[in-house]
């Protein structure tokens, strides 16, 4: 796995990078968030979990062109699929939105749809400047309806006495937790928004035949969409800027 950021790094890294993706939209810049209700029809979106786990790396459109990695190096045991030729024309759609949601404009940078099983948890990171502004979609879910309501969570900013130097911190940002129905979208700062899930329910063990105990799994997918401010400060991670 990729090694963890400690908490030291976390709080360094949202200290330095507050306020530096600056939008039109209101919200989104007080909160470092904006829910988007229905950003894109989950039909379009949905796939089979695939049987594979790890991390899947894609290269052109053909879907059965990959090189597999057995471990993927964030959340160990689930599924990460960098490029699936289903969502690259997607990806410029939402990108698409976002401008219109944010008010500027933006380049395309990667993105990856992950499958989260039973147990596995999101630890809380910031990321790196390819993902200045960031969307996760939620795809689909076998989560029964008492816990499919399984939430993302963030932090907002603090609040400093000085905007500039950012050595005293004023108000406290605060942690909340954000529900996702299928096709609903959190466009967040991505580089100075800490964001994390807590581990995924676990079926109960289920009796069958013979005695023997087997548990359903659980999973959920949904899928992470990057860019950068065209006129931002992190414009060069954009790997094409004629779009």
């Amino acid at each position: 796995m990729a090694e963890q950021m400690t908490e030291a790094q976390l709080m360094f890294q949202e200290r330095q990078n507050t306020g530096t993706a600056w939008t039109r939209n209101k919200d989104f810049d007080e909160n470092g968030y904006f829910v988007v209700k229905d950003l894109w029809d989950p039909e379009e979106l949905y796939h089979p979990v695939p049987e594979l786990r790890g991390q899947l790396n894609y290269w052109d459109k053909d879907p059965t062109h990959f090189s597999h990695v057995p471990l993927e190096n964030q959340v160990e045991g689930s599924v990460a699929r960098y490029y699936h030729p289903q969502y690259k024309t997607i990806h410029s759609g939402v990108r698409k939105k976002l401008e219109k949601v944010l008010g500027r404009k933006l380049y395309n940078t990667y993105y990856y749809d992950r499958y989260y099983f039973s147990g596995q948890e999101l630890t809380k990171h910031a990321d790196r400047d390819a993902c200045e502004i960031s969307v996760s979609i939620h795809i689909s879910t076998n989560l029964p309806d008492d816990l499919k309501d399984w939430e993302f969570k963030i932090k907002t900013p603090d609040t400093y006495t000085d905007k500039k130097k950012k050595d005293t911190i004023l108000v406290p940002g605060e942690e909340r937790a954000l529900v996702l129905n299928p096709g609903d979208g959190i466009i967040y700062s991505g580089c100075d928004r800490p964001h994390w899930r807590d581990a995924m329910p676990t079926p109960p063990k289920k009796k069958k035949i013979f005695g023997k105990e087997e548990n359903t799994e659980y999973y959920y997918h949904q899928i992470f969409f990057h860019y950068v401010l065209q006129d931002g400060r992190r414009a060069h991670c954009a790997w094409d800027r004629s779009r």
